[in-house]
């Protein structure tokens, strides 16, 4: 098989946990950045509805 390394299995060790490590970190961050994307969607929608309400007042005094 491999040959054996004296500091191998400590060295792999460390690298696993590491790759753990940043694993979590990427996780956390999808999740905040889902949450940003929420967020966002729902400023876009907050705006179209304040467009929309502008567009009716707009409208209401030209008629007059």
């Amino acid at each position: 098989g491999w040959p054996r390394c004296r500091w191998g299995g400590e060295a792999v060790l460390r690298a696993r946990a590491e790759a753990a490590g940043y694993r979590r970190l990427l996780r956390t961050r999808a999740a905040e950045v889902e949450a940003l994307r929420g967020a966002v969607g729902a400023l876009h929608r907050q705006l179209e509805g304040l467009r929309d309400r502008r567009s009716g007042e707009v409208a209401k005094y030209q008629v007059r």
